[in-house]
C-alpha cells in the first residue's frame, strides 16, 4: 500500500480558476447568465454593462459553464471565448482540460503561444510530457495556427493533407530561410519542380495566415475597454489600489427566499433543485468575493514594487518576475499568471495590462537587481524617434550607447527589442526617410 498526495480538478475547482481569468466585465457577464437559471442569486450590473440586453437563456449545469456564452457580447464571440471553448470541445480529461486553460491564458492575441513549456508544467506540478501531449491536442482548434510557438509550426498547422502539393508546402515551410534570401534554385532541386510549379507553391504559402488568431477579434490586440482596477496616489501620499466598480458586478445570495421555499412542502426533486441551487449560489458568492481579495493583493504588491515607475514613467519600470509577487502574496506562480493574463490597471502613466509590469532583468552596473526589458525597450523606442533621419542608429550604434549608460546588453537583444516594437532596421529607417524627403 502507498500513499500519495495529488491535485483533484473538481469541477468547483476548474470554475474558480477561470474566474481568475475574467476581467470584471467578463465577470458581470458570467455572473448574469448564472442567475439567470438561478433564482437565489442576484446580480447587480456593473455601470459599464448597464443598458445592455441579459444574456439568452441556456439550459447547463450551473457546476459548469459554456466560455462562449459568459464572454459573448454584441459584436460577437471575443478571442478569449473563442479559445476557451475550444479547449472545452478538444479536451474531456479535467486534469487535461486545467493545463489545457493554462495554456489557453498565455496565447497571444495573434494565436500564438509564447511560454515556456516548462515554467507551465512546474507551476502545475506535471511531467513535461504531459503538458506537450495537451498542447498537440488544442494544437487542433480552429482557425488553424492557434497555439503555435514560432511562425514555421503557425503555417505548419494549417497544411493538413498529404497530398503533393501540401509536401511543398512542408518543404517550403522548413526552408523559410532559403525563401527570405531568394535562394528560388535551391527551392526547385529541394521540391524538384519547375519555376512555374515553384510560383504556384509560393502562392499558396503566401495564403497561409501567419497570425490566425487575429480572425476572431477586429483585428487588435486588446479591446478598448474601462479598467478592473485602479492605483492612485492619496493625499498623504500613499500608494492605494481599487477595484474599480464600475466595471464590478455585485453579487448576493437571497437567503430570505431560501428559507421561504424551503417552509414550502415540496418533492424530493424540487428540495434537491432548492439545495442544489443555493449551494450554487453561495459558492460562487464565495468565490467571486476570493478572486476579488486575490486581484487587489497582487495589484497592491505590484505598485509597491513598481512605485518608481508609477511615479515617474516607464523609464523607472524594475525587472520583475511572477515567483516575486507570488511568493509576498502567499500564492502560487500559476495563480499570479492567471490573475495577469486579462487584468487591467489604471494609473497616473496610463491603462496597462498587468502583465506590462513583469519583465526580465537586464545586468546593469548601477543596480544589483539590473534593469528592466520594458524600461530597456522604452529606451531604444526613445533613441530611434530622436535619431536624425541621414545617420539612422544601426543596432550595434544602440548597444554601444546601452553600453555606455551601464546597461549589458547583447546586440541581438536589441535587435530582439526593435522587433517585438514593429521598428524595422536602419537601412529600412534610411530608405523610408529618403522616400519622405522625396515625396
Amino acid at each position: 500500500m502507498t500513499q500519495r498526495q495529488s491535485v483533484v480538478f473538481t469541477p468547483q475547482l476548474q470554475q474558480a480558476i477561470k474566474l481568475l481569468l475574467l476581467n470584471n466585465l467578463e465577470l458581470a457577464k458570467y455572473a448574469d447568465s448564472v442567475a439567470e437559471e438561478n433564482p437565489f442569486l442576484e446580480v447587480e450590473r456593473p455601470k459599464a454593462l448597464r443598458g445592455l440586453p441579459s444574456m439568452p437563456g441556456k439550459s447547463s449545469d450551473t457546476n459548469e459553464f459554456d466560455p462562449v456564452s459568459l464572454l459573448e457580447d454584441r459584436s460577437g464571440y471575443t478571442f478569449r471565448a473563442h479559445v476557451f471553448n475550444q479547449v472545452d470541445e478538444l479536451i474531456k480529461d479535467p486534469k487535461e482540460r486545467a493545463i489545457g486553460y493554462a495554456l489557453a491564458a498565455d496565447l497571444e492575441p495573434t494565436g500564438w503561444f509564447p511560454s515556456s513549456l516548462c515554467l507551465i508544467a512546474e507551476n502545475l506540478k506535471v511531467e513535461i510530457d504531459v503538458v506537450e501531449a495537451v498542447l498537440k491536442k488544442v494544437q487542433k482548434a480552429e482557425p488553424a495556427g492557434l497555439f503555435a510557438r514560432n511562425l514555421a509550426e503557425c503555417l505548419k498547422l494549417q497544411v493538413k493533407g498529404e497530398n503533393e502539393e501540401d509536401m511543398r508546402l512542408l518543404t517550403l515551410i522548413e526552408n523559410l530561410s532559403v525563401i527570405q534570401n531568394g535562394g528560388f534554385p535551391e527551392l526547385r532541386r529541394k521540391l524538384q519542380c519547375s519555376k512555374e510549379e515553384l510560383s504556384v507553391a509560393l502562392r499558396q504559402l503566401r495564403s497561409l495566415n501567419p497570425k490566425p488568431g487575429l480572425q476572431l477579434g477586429d483585428g487588435s490586440a486588446e479591446p478598448i475597454r474601462e479598467p478592473d482596477l485602479r492605483a492612485f496616489q492619496s493625499e498623504t501620499g500613499e500608494w492605494r489600489v481599487e477595484l474599480n466598480k464600475a466595471t464590478l458586478p455585485s453579487i448576493r445570495v437571497d437567503e430570505e427566499m431560501g428559507r421561504e421555499v424551503r417552509k414550502v412542502t415540496m418533492q424530493d426533486a424540487d428540495k434537491e433543485f432548492v439545495q442544489g441551487a443555493l449551494g450554487s449560489a453561495r459558492w460562487l458568492s464565495r468565490a467571486i468575493a476570493q478572486r476579488n481579495e486575490t486581484n487587489l493583493k497582487v495589484a497592491a504588491e505590484i505598485v509597491r514594487y513598481q512605485k518608481a515607475f508609477l511615479e515617474e514613467g516607464m523609464h523607472q519600470m524594475r525587472p520583475l518576475k511572477l515567483k516575486l509577487i507570488a511568493d509576498n502574496v502567499g500564492v502560487h506562480e500559476s495563480t499570479i499568471s492567471r490573475v495577469t493574463s486579462s487584468m487591467m490597471m489604471e494609473t497616473p502613466q496610463g491603462c496597462f495590462p498587468l502583465k506590462i509590469f513583469f519583465s526580465t532583468a537586464i545586468e546593469s552596473d548601477d543596480s544589483e537587481e539590473g534593469a528592466s526589458a520594458m524600461m530597456i525597450r522604452e529606451k531604444i523606442r526613445k533613441m530611434i524617434t530622436e535619431e536624425l533621419p541621414k545617420r539612422p542608429l544601426s543596432d550595434d550604434t544602440i548597444t554601444s550607447v546601452l553600453h555606455t549608460q551601464g546597461l549589458r546588453i547583447a546586440r541581438r537583444t536589441v535587435a530582439k527589442y526593435r522587433k517585438l516594437d514593429n521598428i524595422p532596421s536602419s537601412s529600412q529607417r534610411r530608405r523610408s526617410y529618403l522616400l519622405q524627403a522625396a515625396a
